[in-house]
């Protein structure tokens, strides 16, 4: 069971991830993940039960923290490159073709998540898409070998899209809804 993002990233400091890259794979480099809000139309809010705190709150936390990540390369069912992303506590590696230009996209399926672990004291549906582009000095490029060139970085896009499980009656969020960070990767 996997508890809502706005729970996980509170941590004020880095953690160090010191995770060890999968079998077949190398690694690309430790990076620090820094996440920053972006309040859309349509985000998440979710109303607290007890005054004085009455009135809607974002899910989207302007003070996310920052969270260790560890990345590594290996080879796709089809001969390209397939990079995969390990964080410390989120499970294990997240896997996505590398495109051309360094793009990525590590999406799940939806994720039952039950009541007791969520804000919305509701039994949602979670689909999280984490999206966006390796950065090199030079305009990214894979080497003649098929090798990655120094990657200084990373930018993406964490987007959660809520809906209610089936059988759903009352909940405190406003479902369907999504929350969205963006992040900008630094090594470490």
């Amino acid at each position: 069971m996997r508890t809502l993002l706005p729970l996980l990233l509170t941590a004020a400091c880095v953690e160090q991830s010191g995770l060890q890259c999968p079998p077949n794979t190398s690694i690309v480099g430790q990076y620090t993940l820094a996440f920053t809000a972006e309040h859309d139309a349509g985000e998440c809010v979710w109303t607290p039960v007890n005054p004085p705190d009455a009135g809607p709150r974002k899910f989207a936390l302007d003070d996310a923290g920052a969270s260790g990540s560890t990345l590594c390369v290996g080879t796709a069912s089809d001969g390209g490159p397939q990079l995969q992303l390990l964080i410390p506590g989120k499970g294990g590696a997240r896997k996505s073709d590398l495109s051309l230009d360094g793009g990525f996209q590590f999406a799940t399926d939806p994720d039952p998540v039950l009541a007791q672990g969520t804000t919305c004291i509701c039994d949602i549906f979670d689909s999280e898409t984490f999206e966006g582009y390796l950065q090199t000095t030079d305009p990214f490029a894979l080497r003649p070998d098929g090798g990655l060139p120094p990657i200084i970085g990373l930018t993406a896009r964490l987007t959660d899209r809520l809906s209610a499980a089936p059988g759903t009656t009352q909940c405190r969020c406003n479902l369907p809804c999504s929350f969205s960070y963006s992040i900008r990767g630094t090594t470490f």
